[in-house]
């Protein structure tokens, strides 16, 4: 398999996960935030899968800006900031091979970005579910 085909699977796997939360998984604002997220990580792997490296470095720099909205912080208790960090250390890989034009290290930071939003997605889904109980 080759590395494009992998990352082209591998977020084909994310987004389908991103885009099958729970209706009350999400209050109306971080809804909100999460569907603007989405839709910049998605032309992220358009991006990437066509090379298109303009592309890629608009669209990283529109996802840091969403990080950067007073709205996100609110949304960030102190266990959700480590899920943050490892967000936006992704994005700023990804930001630096994009500049780079370095497909192989972009891809990377790609994997490693739907990871950290999985990682936070699963530890919210599994707080409501405890919260539940």
């Amino acid at each position: 398999m080759t590395t494009r085909f992998r990352t082209c699977m591998f977020a084909v796997i994310a987004a389908a996960a991103l885009l099958s939360p729970s209706a009350d998984a999400q209050t109306a604002r971080t809804g909100k935030l999460m569907r603007e997220k989405l839709l910049h990580s998605q032309r992220i792997l358009a991006a990437l899968t066509t090379s298109d490296y303009a592309l890629l470095q608009r669209e990283t720099r529109a996802l840091t800006k969403v990080t950067e909205n007073p709205e996100w912080n609110e949304s960030m208790t102190g266990e959700l900031r480590a899920f943050t960090g490892s967000f936006t250390r992704a994005l700023a890989n990804l930001s630096a091979a994009a500049e780079r034009r370095d497909y192989d290290s972009a891809a990377a930071s790609y994997a490693a970005l739907t990871t950290a939003c999985l990682s936070c997605h699963k530890h919210v889904m599994n707080a409501r579910i405890a919260r539940k109980d």
